[in-house]
């Protein structure tokens, strides 16, 4: 029984990866070229900066390729570093919207998407078969999130599941903690929400533990930017420990408000998964207007910091 579930529980994940990278894919066939001459072109001043992190990564669906390239044009001397800071704010925000996507699953047809998806993938067109391949990878993404709720049931009647879950929602920091490891462990921010979500929509942990939970994704996805940043010169490596710090003060900002964030969060939707997506983009909406004033003395401290 353990391992049957156990086996169900990663098939499924690797569904769920299997599906956002085709939709990473399509995205990239679309709009990669572009999108990095944008980032090259509007990132002229902190604010046009977050636009373009924003708006990068909400076509390539992937906030560590964005700051990745970032990084790259900040060592090619492209770009200077509170540009690329911008640039990882907005990069920051514009993940946010995969959230929004995934709580959309239980309102989207995926076998309509799926099928659809199949027949543009075989059509050889570039633009098709990337349209296609977005179609069929929110098709098996929404599949393999509807089919987590009923295995994530099944984990509950077994022997330890069941203090696992109440730890989570007794205690924020191993909420915190489950978030970090979780997000960092499978390199995905976005599959970390998608089990968030899940265990969420079947009541297994509370509204404060989900945003607990997200918030610590947000830290534990740091992890790809940073060992890029081992192979660059200092400056991209202070863009790269910039995400890294940027990420751990807002959550030690606002993790004293969980309360607040959840009662919020009944405000924003009528649906927890809307809420919670919803409450990522306020989140990460606010930070973004609490860091900007402080981001030429943020780039000064972090420059000190690798000066050392």
């Amino acid at each position: 029984m353990l391992m049957e579930l156990i086996s169900r529980l990663t098939v499924l994940l690797l569904m769920f990866l299997f599906g956002l990278q085709c939709l990473k894919i399509g995205l990239f066939q679309l709009s990669y070229h572009r999108t990095k001459q944008w980032i090259h072109q509007f990132s002229n001043n902190p604010f046009t900066a977050i636009l373009t992190g924003f708006a990068a990564t909400g076509l390539l669906q992937s906030s560590s390729v964005v700051i990745v390239l970032a990084m790259g044009l900040v060592t090619t001397k492209y770009m200077k570093v509170t540009q690329a800071i911008g640039i990882m704010l907005g990069a920051n925000l514009g993940t946010t919207i995969t959230g929004e996507i995934l709580s959309l699953s239980l309102h989207l047809p995926y076998t309509a998407l799926l099928i659809a998806g199949v027949l543009l993938i075989i059509i050889q067109h570039q633009k098709t078969f990337a349209w296609g391949t977005i179609m069929f990878g929110l098709a098996v993404i929404f599949l393999a999130l509807e089919n987590l709720g009923g295995s994530i049931s099944d984990m509950m009647i077994l022997p330890g599941a069941e203090d696992w879950i109440s730890s989570l929602n007794h205690s924020t920091i191993s909420a915190l903690f489950f978030g970090i490891i979780g997000s960092g462990l499978i390199q995905s921010s976005s599959a970390m929400f998608g089990v968030t979500l899940t265990l969420l929509d079947q009541g297994a942990i509370s509204m404060s533990s989900a945003i607990a939970v997200i918030l610590g994704s947000n830290i534990g996805t740091c992890i790809t930017a940073s060992i890029a940043g081992v192979a660059l010169d200092k400056q991209a490596r202070v863009v790269a420990s910039s995400h890294i710090w940027y990420n751990v003060i807002s959550v030690v900002l606002f993790l004293p408000f969980l309360t607040l964030l959840d009662t919020v969060s009944y405000w924003l939707a009528s649906e927890p998964g809307r809420q919670l997506a919803h409450l990522a983009v306020l989140f990460n909406t606010l930070t973004i207007f609490f860091f900007y004033p402080f981001l030429k003395p943020f780039e000064k401290w972090l420059t000190r910091l690798h000066n050392k």
